[in-house]
């Protein structure tokens, strides 16, 4: 039998997406280092939703046994209007993740999951460069210079440098920005311990569920967190860009968030009213790029940096997991310098379809929510009060049973060896037929 050396490859960025994408590498036999701009890893948001198509991966990847302990598994998705509170629809997430979909949901702060992230890839011998942002790439060699004036060189250059990545315009050959969707969020974490005793609010602060409510050019999301400080109630509140030009990203106040959102559910100004600090975050996504490989077939985009989308479904991080199950699946069994080209367009015709459907699911899940009040407002809540629960064909594509089903049911690893029988088994021509 041939002993293959590895490949060795440099990931940038230490977000959620490249940490995995390092262990998924890692784990297919390749030498990998990350080279990170920041010059401490941290962490820059509260909540996370992890949906069973990206638990999954995590899983699989040996990552749960680092954040477990901080996951909580909620039990349902309570839909409600935005003035009154009333709930207009409820559907199960506990439940069918486990049993129809065999991997869990979980709600996890975003600081303990790339804090295990981070250790699991160290504990697989990741080499992690702080400090040290990328301002140059040569997508030929691969090479890549940082800010300091080092000099890493590759076989395999993996860039998740996320939305404002450089690597993009590399990939492309012109600049490409993120777009600003003309929306904004409020960010902010509460202590429950704060809120005890409050009157109406013992079942947002004791039961783990996805509460989000519907309203006019704007959508309200609560869930609760088991952090390392405690139990936390996240929230993120969404709403048309508020913020000065030129600001994506600042720390506010209640008073900012209670001035947005004064005209909805009295519970929500009453948390809001116990809130320390708020983060203010512009939102943003990415036109669909007509490739995530640079011509030189060694340097190549995932997560944000590759499609970065609309938070509407919570599926932003989610894909970015996928790509990493994929990128890393596709390398393990095409491991060779002369398949290196071959693997990465599979990588890439694996992965465009699927995140190109979830933008376009995401972009609608917004229009669906934020309807202005008025007729059309009107009969969408006598819709859902009247079609609860989940469905086939249901108007709300969080309750529409084929479309979870092909969202929630995705098995990154199935749709590897799905592909890669095709061409072997069914086929019998070469892997290149699954490029065609």
């Amino acid at each position: 039998m041939v002993n293959i050396p590895p490949y060795h490859i440099i990931v940038i960025g230490t977000g959620l997406a490249g940490l995995t994408a390092a262990i998924s590498l890692s784990k297919a036999g390749h030498n990998v280092e990350i080279v990170e701009a920041a010059p401490a890893v941290g962490y820059i948001g509260a909540g996370i939703q992890i949906s069973p198509n990206s638990s999954r991966v995590l899983r699989k990847l040996g990552v749960d046994k680092y954040i477990q302990k901080y996951c909580l598994e909620p039990i349902d998705l309570k839909m409600m209007s935005y003035h009154s509170g009333n709930v207009l629809v409820e559907t199960p997430l506990k439940e069918p993740a486990l049993q129809r979909y065999g991997s869990p949901y979980w709600h996890i702060h975003r600081a303990d999951l790339h804090r295990g992230l981070l250790e699991a890839a160290i504990d697989l011998g990741v080499k992690v460069y702080l400090d040290n942002r990328v301002v140059d790439i040569d997508p030929y060699k691969p090479s890549l210079v940082t800010k300091t004036g080092a000099k890493f060189t590759a076989d395999l250059i993996v860039a998740s440098d996320g939305l404002w990545s450089i690597a993009r315009a590399v990939v492309l050959g012109k600049p490409s920005p993120p777009v600003p969707t003309g929306q904004m969020c409020f960010r902010i974490t509460v202590p429950t311990k704060k809120l005890e005793g409050l009157t109406g609010l013992d079942d947002l602060i004791t039961v783990a569920r996805n509460n989000h409510w519907f309203g006019p050019n704007g959508t309200m999301l609560t869930y609760l967190l088991e952090g390392v400080h405690g139990t936390m109630i996240n929230l993120v509140l969404t709403c048309d860009a508020r913020m000065p030009d030129g600001v994506n990203q600042r720390i506010s106040s209640k008073k900012e968030a209670k001035e947005a959102f004064k005209d909805w559910d009295p519970r929500i100004l009453k948390i809001l009213d116990y809130a320390d600090e708020v983060l203010e975050w512009r939102l943003f996504t990415h036109k669909e790029a007509p490739t995530w490989i640079h011509e030189s077939n060694k340097l190549v985009l995932i997560g944000d940096a590759a499609h970065a989308m609309t938070p509407y479904l919570a599926q932003g991080s989610a894909m970015g997991i996928e790509d990493s199950a994929i990128l890393g699946g596709v390398l393990a069994r095409l491991p060779t310098p002369d398949t290196l080209p071959q693997a990465l367009k599979l990588y890439e015709k694996l992965r465009v379809k699927r995140t190109a459907k979830v933008t376009a699911a995401s972009i609608d899940s917004r229009w669906f929510t934020q309807m202005p009040d008025g007729p059309e407002q009107k009969a969408r809540d006598e819709y859902l009060l009247a079609n609860p629960g989940i469905m086939n064909g249901h108007k709300h594509n969080r309750s529409d049973q084929q479309f979870l089903d092909d969202l929630f049911g995705y098995n990154a690893f199935d749709e590897l060896d799905k592909a890669f029988k095709e061409a072997v088994f069914r086929s019998k021509r070469p892997i290149s037929h699954l490029m065609e």
